[in-house]
């Protein structure tokens, strides 16, 4: 526990999540023993053990002859059940980096998600592919399963120079092939980028039986703009400056902003990607809890 101490995933934070299960919704293909459902039949029914009941499991699982004789939530293992692959796809363009007056920028979020998700997804011996989008695919590193894996993703969360465009359409399309079919692909950007060529790459995913997640990942200041009279607005990616009342435009900067939220999530949830917004203002790990429990919830 303590060697995965980093400033994207805390000790205490790694305590309340090891109770905490990362579960596809479709099943899945895979070479390895496991415990998600696989498109596979035949030898893939035949009965091994048990396991004890974790959150996210689904209820039909559970044995409740077991249960009724020992008072024990446990759920039953098949052989040639499959492992899950999850890709993890994160945004270190330069617009990435804002993180206002104080607190963790977007791309501080973005990794803290990821990484929390990449140990729940190892913890339960399951397999994690990491690649940045800046300018293109960046760092990536194949889906492995050990702790070791996990510590290289985190070290190169850390050494990651955030700058120039996402070009997130271009990096999907090249981390397609590395993500196997029927994997679970996770993306975590602020989406200001081209969206058709987002889109486009989104859906070779979808098209190789992948499910598909954005954390569409926002700073408070975006969502609401700063709290003060006046600001000077400075665009990230191209250097330009702009001094704003802020008075004056709130309304109409509030009104674009949840247009720009919406268009995306509809777009996405149209074709089969769950879309999740996650702010700064919010905990990594409380939004991450609210959203595997709200996930949970619509299995």
């Amino acid at each position: 526990m303590n060697e995965l101490a980093h400033p994207y995933l805390q000790p205490a934070d790694l305590r309340r999540l090891r109770h905490v299960r990362f579960a596809p919704r479709r099943a899945v293909e895979g070479q390895y023993a496991g415990r998600h459902a696989s498109p596979q039949v035949g030898r893939s029914v035949e009965f091994t053990d048990y396991r004890p009941y974790m959150p996210g499991d689904e209820i039909g699982d559970v044995d409740w002859k077991v249960y009724g004789r020992s008072d024990r939530l446990v759920v039953k293992r098949f052989e040639h059940q499959t492992d899950m692959h999850v890709g993890l796809l994160v945004d270190a363009s330069a617009s990435m980096s804002y993180r206002g007056e104080t607190g963790p920028s977007k791309y501080d979020l973005a990794c803290q998600l990821a990484a929390a998700i990449a140990f729940l997804v190892i913890e339960q011996q399951d397999k994690v592919a990491f690649g940045v989008a800046r300018h293109g695919l960046r760092h990536v590193h194949p889906a492995a399963g050990s702790q070791k894996h996990l510590l290289s993703i985190l070290q190169a969360m850390s050494k990651t120079q955030l700058g120039e465009t996402a070009g997130l359409g271009e990096a999907l399309q090249r981390f397609a092939p590395m993500v196997r079919r029927r994997s679970l692909l996770i993306v975590f950007s602020d989406l200001l980028d081209d969206r058709d060529e987002i889109l486009r790459g989104l859906a070779a995913f979808m098209s190789r039986g992948c499910e598909v997640i954005v954390f569409h990942t926002l700073h408070e200041h975006e969502l609401s703009l700063p709290p003060h009279e006046s600001a000077l607005m400075v665009d990230s990616e191209t250097g330009g400056r702009l001094t704003l009342n802020l008075h004056d435009v709130r309304d109409a900067y509030l009104a674009r902003m949840d247009a720009f939220v919406n268009d995306w999530a509809a777009s996405l949830r149209s074709r089969g990607i769950d879309c999740n917004l996650a702010s700064t203002q919010t905990h990594y790990y409380q939004a991450l809890q609210g959203y595997l429990l709200q996930r949970a919830s619509r299995k």
